[in-house]
């Protein structure tokens, strides 16, 4: 059977059953360990199939983002031990961008936390913010040496957020030192959003940022939404926790981005 054939063979048999693991796939197929995981990869590669512990599942597909307090509850000792790494790697005197989502109220509140044991130094005390998270904004805002640059736009009521044309705008009137960009879908493609007005935001905010992390706990790994938004190689890393599959882990190694789990 030529790779084509086998890698539509392959196809078929996940989409009919939803999922199937390696050691089925090269069962049906007839060939080895190694051919499967490298027509995974190809398929991975052209977001048709999506790794998952022991196999492959078909992408899911992301329609609309959940609503900040939904969010909230979901996986929440992940998003503070990745608030916290991230949190390491801003410096004093850093304009740092905080995209929108829970992950980044978690990362507000832990700069905040930081920039609280250190009241009589004045740089690193002093937080400086841009961001588009209404909550995210006002958890910096808690601190009394903090300044929060909130941008405008069109509001997403359920997110708490802004979002369009006018955020991105605005936000081009910044130099940010280092963002931290959030994410409810991406694959090895990159980065996808529900509507296009999200995607014009994470557009600006790479275009205007010197240091920039993808920063999202591994649950939103293998989703889909409709708008493609950014490729993973404009990110400087990725912050995730440690159940980020072996594919994503291989193709940030691969394309130069520092990987923190």
């Amino acid at each position: 059977m030529i790779p084509d054939e086998r890698r539509r063979r392959l196809l078929h048999l996940v989409e009919e059953r939803g999922s199937a693991s390696i050691a089925d796939l090269t069962e049906e197929l007839g060939v080895s360990h190694m051919t499967v995981r490298r027509d995974i990869r190809v398929l991975e590669e052209d977001g048709r199939l999506v790794s998952v512990s022991g196999g492959v599942a078909k992408p899911s597909r992301l329609a609309l983002d959940a609503t900040h307090q939904a969010k909230l509850g979901i996986r929440p000792r992940q998003k503070e031990t990745i608030a916290s790494r991230a949190a390491d790697l801003a410096r004093p005197g850093d304009l740092v961008y905080l995209d929108a989502g829970t992950t980044m109220l978690a990362l507000a509140r832990e700069l905040v936390r930081r920039a609280a044991q250190h009241p009589n130094d004045a740089p690193a005390s002093a937080l400086d913010v841009v961001t588009n998270d209404l909550a995210v904004a006002a958890a910096v805002g808690e601190h009394p040496q903090a300044r929060v640059h909130v941008l405008g736009g069109t509001l997403d009521s359920g997110n708490m957020s802004t979002q369009g044309p006018l955020t991105a705008a605005e936000l081009a009137e910044f130099n940010i030192d280092l963002a931290f960009v959030s994410a409810s879908s991406f694959d090895l493609r990159g980065l996808s959003v529900p509507t296009d007005a999200k995607s014009v935001v994470k557009r600006a905010i790479i275009a205007n940022s010197a240091r920039a992390y993808l920063t999202t706990d591994s649950s939103k790994y293998g989703r889909v939404a409709a708008f493609k938004a950014l490729a993973l190689d404009v990110f400087d890393g990725i912050l995730s926790d440690e159940d980020l599959p072996e594919a994503a882990r291989e193709h940030a190694q691969q394309h130069g981005l520092e990987l923190l789990l």
